[in-house]
């Protein structure tokens, strides 16, 4: 099937974000040639294809799609160019060819002698792991003293969760940049560590191990290995999906609210049409608000509360614009073959059944 034939889900128009000026590049899927914008991961380029499944499931053979997109679960673990990787880290290289992970994959020759290379140690005072807006504020403030600080973060752009963010936040204007969209005061931070001489950033840079040295190794650009060995180690690797236990929780089509935000707002990929909401937090309710501005019908939102937690001016938004509310509701399935085609929620009583 052609992507003229299957239809591209990219957001070419949007209220807050522009569509980047980037090269196409090809690229293959089980053997069908298919495009990608160079820079773009894997798992978002299968998106922008109409793509949602990326294998199945050894044991039972369920369908796997993403769920974190951020690099913490395996769902969407695939073969490219022979490596078994994470689709939603691995970028798209031109004529790379992807295919769905099936059983354990045989391990590459090694790309050398046996003979091992001099590793790089290097000394720091301070390593931050995570740039998000933790991360950032903790090496701007250790800047400001001068302190030698190494700042490392996995993907390629500091601001971690700020960079899916399209809405204004609330608060202090001078502690928290209310009044200022999430994705600018990304970039606001990252300007102001850049003032600050002490402080290195290594984007696209993991922590794989912590040794009984006190030593850190790091893959640097998914090649390179850095021992370092700090003074203190500061850990700001962020937060994590949590997912309700319910039938059909794994089927593609259920996602973290991270990994929605991540394909609508930062991958500019609309992984669906309608979109339906659990939880009525301040997370729920301005993913639904995203989703409204990226075009994507939001069929309803459940609240097992009595009233939705979240700021009641990010409520009212959805409630204007159509979207049904249903408090002390839960969900009970996510129905669906190869991906969700229904969803079943029931209402709770005051003892939660």
């Amino acid at each position: 099937m052609s992507d003229t034939e299957r239809g591209t889900r990219r957001i070419v128009s949007h209220p807050i974000l522009s569509a980047p000026d980037r090269e196409t590049i090809a690229f293959t899927w089980k053997g069908e040639p298919l495009t990608a914008q160079l820079g773009e991961c894997i798992s978002s380029a299968l998106f922008a294809n109409g793509i949602h499944v990326f294998g199945h499931h050894h044991k039972d053979r369920s369908p796997q799609g993403i769920f974190c997109a951020n690099g913490q679960c395996a769902q969407c673990m695939v073969v490219a160019d022979g490596l078994a990787v994470k689709a939603c880290m691995e970028p798209v290289r031109p004529g790379m060819v992807v295919e769905p992970l099936t059983g354990l994959p045989e391990l590459p020759e090694a790309p050398h002698d046996g003979v091992f290379g001099e590793i790089e140690e290097r000394p720091v005072e301070c390593l931050i792991i995570g740039g998000g807006p933790a991360g950032l504020a903790a090496a701007i403030e250790l800047g400001k003293l001068g302190v030698d600080v190494l700042l490392v973060d996995d993907k390629d752009r500091l601001g971690g969760k700020l960079v899916l963010q399209t809405h204004k936040f609330f608060g202090s204007v001078d502690e928290v940049h209310a009044g200022t969209r999430g994705i600018d005061i990304a970039t606001l931070l990252a300007q102001e560590l850049k003032q600050h001489s002490s402080v290195k950033c290594w984007p696209n840079t993991n922590a794989v191990a912590v040794y009984s040295d006190r030593k850190v190794g790091l893959v640097r650009d998914g090649r390179e290995y850095v021992l370092v060995r700090p003074q203190t180690v500061l850990v700001a690797a962020g937060a994590r999906e949590k997912s309700l236990t319910f039938r059909g929780n794994t089927l593609p089509g259920v996602y973290g609210a991270g990994a929605f935000q991540t394909l609508v707002n930062r991958d500019l990929v609309r992984p669906s049409e309608r979109l339906f909401i659990v939880g009525g937090g301040n997370v729920g309710l301005i993913a639904g608000y995203h989703a409204l501005q990226a075009g994507i019908e939001v069929v309803g939102l459940v609240e097992a509360l009595p009233e939705c937690g979240g700021y009641k001016v990010h409520k009212d938004k959805l409630v204007r614009m159509g979207v049904p509310i249903h408090t002390r509701h839960t969900v009970l399935s996510a129905n669906g073959e190869a991906h969700v085609e229904s969803v079943t929620i029931a209402a709770i009583d005051e003892n939660w059944q």
